[in-house]
């Protein structure tokens, strides 16, 4: 089959899983068009592929599930029987329900799923946690997937006859959060608006940035990444009882799953 382009439809708060996604599609030979979910907009923008087009869908991993601020622009998502990859990054605990509940959802959005992977990274939150990863080593893994998506595109007529299976459980793992809203200190915050601006749940108010609807807040912890004046931030009891927490379950280690 002759291909057409390449989709890159990801959802990346603190730009790991995009680091991920690209590294991945730089080894695709095929032209590519970004859409990064990770940036709130009222209007969902329209997404339609032809059975032509690869699709590259990156997630991070949030509690065992893909994010729900992801799945909010598939209202718009439409494919022709596409050929689609999967990319689940995650903080080195475990991925559980993410991968089967991705390929679920885009499955019944038109696309054909020819290859799916998990990576693990360093942790969003407690970033102690798989330290610095993806390393040398995790983008090596990673190109090498892309390697193999683009072989497969190349050798194959058609998908008819690829099945991939990835782990997870229905009904999936309950949608919980870690409750982690990020403070504001009012003496440090020029009210620039960026905190507002980057957040992707549209959780901070544009009119008084020093406010965060606690009920739209995912705890991604964009806004204290991108807040120059250091004025956003988590409790320290709070971050320290969950790194003790995750230092228990979570392993440093952790090897990448290929699903092809």
């Amino acid at each position: 089959m002759k291909m057409n382009e390449l989709g890159l439809v990801y959802f990346s708060p603190t730009g790991t899983t995009r680091k991920v996604i690209m590294e991945a599609a730089r080894n695709i030979d095929l032209k590519s068009v970004s859409y990064d979910l990770s940036i709130h907009k009222e209007k969902k923008p329209a997404m339609q592929f032809k059975k032509n087009d690869l699709v590259l869908f990156g997630i991070p991993v949030y509690a065992g599930r893909v994010p729900k601020t992801f799945l909010e622009y598939f209202e718009n998502l439409q494919g022709d029987n596409t050929p689609a990859a999967l990319i689940a990054t995650y903080g080195c605990r475990e991925y559980e329900d993410a991968l089967l509940e991705l390929k679920n959802e885009v499955e019944k959005r038109g696309f054909k799923v020819i290859g799916a992977a998990a990576f693990p990274t360093e942790h969003s939150i407690a970033r102690k946690i798989g330290m610095s990863r993806p390393n040398k080593e995790d983008l090596k893994v990673i190109a090498d997937f892309g390697v193999q998506l683009n072989r497969r595109i190349k050798k194959s007529e058609n998908f008819d006859n690829i099945s991939i299976e990835v782990p997870g459980n229905g009904p999936y793992k309950k949608y919980s959060t870690t409750s982690l809203t990020p403070k504001v200190d009012t003496t440090l915050c020029t009210e620039c608006k960026a905190c507002a601006k980057a957040c992707p749940a549209g959780a901070i108010s544009m009119t008084d940035p020093k406010k965060t609807d606690k009920k739209l807040c995912i705890s991604c912890m964009r806004c204290v990444r991108s807040c120059k004046q250091r004025a956003r931030y988590v409790s320290t009891f709070k971050m320290n009882q969950l790194e003790k927490k995750l230092t228990k379950i979570c392993k440093t280690d952790k090897a990448a799953d290929i699903f092809m």
